[in-house]
């Protein structure tokens, strides 16, 4: 479900996100210089670090490969490149362990930031592909605009845009807010434009957009308040942001393009004006990127055609790697993430929407398989159905607190914390993985107390789980298209009054705290409201 803002020009909440493959194929690809065979991966691992002003790749093997001519030839190849096709950059003598030193060209024409690299040996003729790909993995070592992040709570709001100048969110206390960034906002060329130049190319985004956003997200570093930007494609004149797969119109927002090179440019340089814009230098500061939103609800929230998981996961991981590292290389504190919805273990429409476990799965092995990285996840453990305000008592149909629950609500929201620190979910770092709770709303259609406790109760779940960062409230206002849907999630009703739950809210996390949380136990019928909370 997405939010509501309307900053500037109407925003809402979409994901982006990743993929994964087995990278096993045997097929034959012709490139200008010869014939190359893919082979089996897994022979040689291959990483790639930035040193200084080279891309250091290292390759080992318990096993040599066969190589004709005694080498391991090294390929520069482009996001969307299978096989072997690219540029021969290096080559080293074959053995159980080789290093190659290459030119990163930073912020240039010629730039290895956005590329991957494989090693190949030729065997009967044919350049046969005998490692992993593997990206540059610390983009990080670039950051010339590093800063520290807002030290704040987790309690986090998604704020009306026509409140916005009212100063209701530092009433309110809050400590992280969210808000989208629409693609054809940013993009759009009507009207005066500020340019950027980015690896030997000039871009132009909308003056009017950055400027509204300027003064939002200064406004918010100047109220201690973490900012979360939800970076969304939608539909737009310029399709090059648009995957190929999904340019049909019509849709709400699009998975993003790293399909073909005009693609992979343009998002690695709206990536990085924006992270080196908004890092502290008088505009305020992006904490947290989120890139796309509820990227597993394909035909919803992250349009692309009608395709298998592992190729649908596989387009986005690709885009967000790319904005991963523009991002990093700018700002190595921020966060970028990726986003699922409340529907984990299955899916009741699998041509429409994928299981956000599913797609965690393939999306965490391949980007392991290509270099792992510091990713971060974006949850929305909306009720069952969304019309529910019952928080603490969804149905045991729906949610369970085992790893195949259908669905992840607030009530069960351990069960994606507990996967996530499973070995192989785990940063480079070997720590647990940032985890956001970026989209929860609760509906006062069940009377504004059920509201209130279930809201109450939430928090203190959140407050409760090491794992989650922030806990982040959809909305301030209700919305009138949800109101017809039978959703009324804000804490502040359409005529603008106060509803039970903001007074819950703004004083969960103050001294008086324990007298609402009391409050909602009331409501709920328990004594205790820790007594229904799972802790971790």
């Amino acid at each position: 479900m997405k939010g509501n803002n309307r900053f500037v020009v109407g925003v809402k909440r979409c994901i982006c996100a990743l993929l994964c493959i087995a990278l096993v194929v045997m097929s034959v690809i012709y490139t200008d210089s010869a014939c190359i065979k893919v082979e089996a991966d897994g022979l040689v691992s291959l990483s790639a670090c930035i040193s200084g002003s080279n891309v250091v790749i290292k390759a080992t093997t318990s096993s040599v490969p066969s190589s004709a001519d005694g080498l391991y030839h090294l390929y520069a190849q482009n996001v969307y490149d299978t096989g072997v096709k690219g540029t021969e950059v290096a080559s080293a003598a074959v053995g159980t362990s080789a290093t190659f030193t290459v030119a990163l060209n930073n912020n240039s024409a010629n730039s290895m930031l956005y590329k991957k690299f494989v090693v190949a040996t030729s065997q009967s003729g044919v350049m046969t592909q005998v490692s992993n790909a593997a990206y540059i993995t610390n983009p990080e070592a670039l950051a010339t605009h590093t800063v520290a992040r807002v030290q704040a709570g987790k309690k986090g709001i998604i704020p009306e845009s026509t409140m916005i100048h009212s100063g209701d969110i530092v009433t309110l206390g809050i400590d992280q807010c969210s808000y989208n960034l629409l693609m054809s906002q940013l993009l759009n060329k009507s009207g005066a434009q500020i340019t950027y130049n980015y690896n030997g190319k000039t871009y132009s985004f909308n003056a009017g957009t950055v400027q509204a956003y300027d003064w939002l997200i200064s406004m918010f570093k100047q109220n201690g308040i973490s900012c979360t930007m939800v970076l969304l494609n939608d539909w737009h004149a310029d399709l090059t942001s648009i995957n190929p797969l999904s340019r049909s119109a019509g849709h709400s927002y699009y998975a993003y393009n790293a399909a073909d090179q005009a693609g992979v440019e343009l998002l690695a340089a709206i990536g990085s004006f924006l992270a080196s814009r908004y890092s502290n230098q008088g505009l305020g500061q992006i904490d947290n990127f989120v890139i796309g939103n509820e990227i597993n609800a394909r035909y919803l929230w992250n349009y692309m055609s009608n395709v298998d998981v592992t190729t649908y996961t596989v387009q986005n991981a690709n885009a967000f790697r790319v904005f991963y590292n523009a991002i990093k290389s700018q700002n190595a504190n921020a966060n970028v993430y990726t986003c699922i919805d409340q529907m984990w273990a299955s899916t009741n429409e699998p041509n429409r929407y994928y299981a956000g476990k599913e797609y965690l799965d393939i999306f965490n092995s391949y980007i392991s398989s290509e270099g792992n990285i510091d990713w971060s996840l974006a949850v929305h453990p909306y009720d069952v159905p969304l019309t529910n305000s019952y928080a603490w008592a969804n149905s045991s149909k729906y949610v369970t607190h085992d790893i195949s629950s259908p669905y992840v609500a607030m009530q069960n929201v351990e069960v994606v914390t507990d996967y996530m620190c499973t070995p192989t979910f785990k940063a480079p770092n070997g720590q647990v993985r940032s985890i956001i709770c970026s989209e929860v709303g609760y509906s006062s259609t069940a009377g504004e107390a059920v509201q209130a406790a279930a809201i109450t109760y939430a928090y203190e779940v959140a407050m409760n789980n090491q794992y989650i960062d922030a806990f982040i409230y959809n909305k301030e206002m209700d919305a009138s298209a949800e109101l017809a849907q039978g959703l009324a999630l804000g804490l502040v009703s359409s005529r603008g009054t106060h509803k039970q739950a903001y007074a819950y809210y703004q004083n969960l996390d103050g001294p008086n705290a324990q007298q609402y949380i009391n409050a909602a136990a009331a409501t709920i019928g328990v004594t205790d409201l820790n007594s229904i909370i799972v802790k971790r």
